[in-house]
């Protein structure tokens, strides 16, 4: 049996050796813990925010604060991205966590003296307009640290960590709101956006392409199949979305309350698998967005079915329908890097952030309102629909991206940066 071999004429590494190069790669572990810092302290945020506000406002007042947080991250996420292409990251993420502490602090004692609404709403928009963009860039200094072959292996990572920390953020924080005080998740996420940070700043920084003298106020989304791939991701996340918050609402209507976090469970659980197996590199060459997303497609038209049997066959479907939703994102995410135009890598991703973000709230909102009116299982009307309208776009943007060009003579293949321009195809 023949063994496959990088370029360099060295076997690949398995799937285990993959990770263990990232890391391993330079400044990888700290990267690692950068990345579930930051993504822990996020997860926190919406019931740390709920569990404190309701009690004092109401529950009205609380869900209102989230959404503004919510909606301030995602208008910002480019923003931020763009001024960590243009400027120095420590200074960069220094100056947002300043802003990020100053406005927890700021929620932290609005709350705690039950000052006016309007102040409170005033402290969760700056929270959520100075997130320090560090999910942003984690990506980036991956794939610089680990070399461009690993970018496919970076984000089944990181797609498997949000998971990962989707399910044990919320737990934290209801644990340390009802077991110290309501306001000891925002202590503990502050210390971890704090050191998030701090990991860093201590990473060598991208070395970066030089700017051109005019710049296009579009900056990445200049790039016809990079729009593509970001409405691609805004349908995605609308359709995710919408499952899993159908979910607990089929579980109330159909009298089995107790299957609701076993169900969020499972597909999560199906994710993570999905992400780390189905998302790199080493996975067959059929397993490509358009195919991945289409697959989840059918597996939510599977799921519905469950849904006219009963709980026990919806949660045995669960992690079926998980195991493309987490390498799909993952591939996604690596298409999202190799289409956008070079020296907007951070603005780039801040758009894939901002679309994702935009598409859960949508998707959560549309879900509910279908599930209501009709019923758990009248999901399957939009969200699979959704998630072919996704496929779709992903085949139109694999069509539209070009060759790449040769080298030119004085241009070696082996200097070249692959997956920097909008020649890099879809796959």
């Amino acid at each position: 049996m023949s063994t496959t071999k990088t370029p360099t004429g060295r076997p690949a590494p398995g799937l285990l050796g993959t990770y263990r190069m990232l890391l391993t790669a330079p400044g990888g572990g700290r990267l690692a813990a950068a990345s579930v810092a930051s993504k822990l302290q996020y997860n926190m945020l919406a019931v740390s925010a709920l569990l404190l506000l309701a009690p004092r406002y109401s529950y009205a007042a609380a869900g209102l604060a989230v959404s503004i947080m919510v909606v301030a991250n995602a208008a910002s996420s480019p923003l931020r991205g763009r001024l960590a292409d243009r400027h120095r990251v420590p200074v960069v993420v220094t100056l947002f966590l300043i802003g990020y502490l100053t406005a927890t602090a700021g929620l932290m004692a609005s709350a705690a003296h039950r000052l006016p609404l309007w102040v409170v709403m005033a402290s969760v928009a700056l929270l959520g307009l100075c997130f320090p963009p560090v999910s942003i860039l984690i990506r980036g200094y991956w794939v610089a640290a680990a070399g461009e072959r690993a970018r496919a292996s970076v984000n089944s990572l990181e797609s498997a960590l949000i998971d990962v920390t989707l399910m044990a953020g919320p737990v934290l924080a209801t644990w340390l709101s009802t077991s110290a005080s309501p306001v000891a998740p925002f202590v503990v996420s502050s210390v971890l956006m704090a050191v998030a940070v701090v990991l860093m700043c201590t990473v060598r920084e991208i070395p970066r392409t030089p700017a051109p003298t005019a710049r296009d106020w579009r900056g990445p989304l200049r790039s016809r199949p990079l729009l593509r791939v970001l409405a691609a991701l805004f349908l995605f996340g609308g359709a995710l979305s919408a499952v899993e918050v159908v979910l607990p609402l089929y579980a109330q209507q159909n009298d089995a309350v107790g299957y609701s976090g076993w169900f969020l469970a499972a597909l999560s659980l199906g994710s993570i698998v999905g992400a780390l197996i189905l998302g790199t590199h080493s996975t067959p060459h059929h397993f490509t967005p358009p195919a991945l997303v289409g697959v989840f497609a059918a597996g939510t038209l599977l799921l519905a079915f469950a849904m006219t049997v009963g709980p026990v066959l919806v949660l045995i479907v669960c992690p079926l329908t998980g195991v493309t939703i987490g390498s799909a994102f993952a591939r996604l995410y690596t298409v999202v890097g190799t289409t956008g135009p070079a020296g907007n890598e951070h603005e780039t991703q801040g758009w894939a952030t901002s679309c994702t973000t935009v598409g859960f709230a949508l998707g959560a909102a549309g879900g509910a309102v279908i599930a209501d009116a009709l019923g758990a299982a009248a999901f399957v009307v939009v969200t699979p629909v959704a998630a072919l309208g996704a496929a779709l776009l992903l085949l139109g943007a694999a069509r539209s991206t070009p060759t790449p060009a040769p080298p030119t003579p004085s241009e070696s293949p082996a200097t070249r940066l692959p997956g920097r321009g909008e020649g890099e195809e879809l796959t």
